[in-house]
């Protein structure tokens, strides 16, 4: 059979709005492949982010763990520190145990004066004491004073009350 066109040639399609047409489908099919493949690639990249927060917030929590864990151990290692230091303090010092034991004769055996308080540390004697004389204080200061044991005795106070007499402090220094 014989193709028969009945209608007029000049009623087609003009040949360039054809290669048009054909350019514009071309070119969707372009558009729709890239835009498809630019979509792949973004949702491939949003997955890769959120895989990456993940990753960050694990190691986020390990190092939170690991600061408070080296906190704890800095906290026992300062304590350690501070603990062999005045360990090392009282054995490379040259105090006494007893810092009266020198000393027990000069603060008892005085007639007349009677000591209300001792205090003691490792470093210094602090005396309270009282007497009704001036002579037997006196004899009591030339006795501490000339037993050169303390290198540095000091009188914090001297008062007198007509009840109690005569009332004094001392701070001797053993170092």
């Amino acid at each position: 059979m014989a193709k028969i066109n009945l209608l007029p040639p000049d009623l087609g399609p003009n040949a360039s709005v054809l290669k048009f047409l054909g350019f514009t489908k071309k070119l969707a099919v372009v558009f729709s492949i890239v835009f498809f493949v630019f979509g792949i690639l973004l949702v491939s990249y949003i997955l890769f982010l959120r895989i990456q927060i993940q990753a960050s917030v694990k190691r986020s929590d390990g190092y939170k763990s690991s600061i408070v864990n080296l906190k704890s151990t800095e906290q026992s290692l300062y304590l350690l520190k501070e603990r062999i230091g005045n360990i090392k303090k009282l054995l490379g010092s040259k105090t006494k145990i007893n810092p009266l034991s020198d000393s027990n004769s000069l603060f008892l055996n005085h007639p007349g004066i009677t000591l209300t308080q001792v205090v003691t540390s490792l470093d210094k004697i602090t005396v309270s004491g009282n007497s009704q004389s001036t002579s037997s204080i006196n004899s009591f200061f030339e006795n501490i004073i000339s037993n050169n044991l303390y290198p540095n005795i000091k009188l914090t106070s001297f008062l007198f009350s007509p009840k109690a007499g005569y009332l004094f402090n001392l701070d001797i220094n053993l170092k």
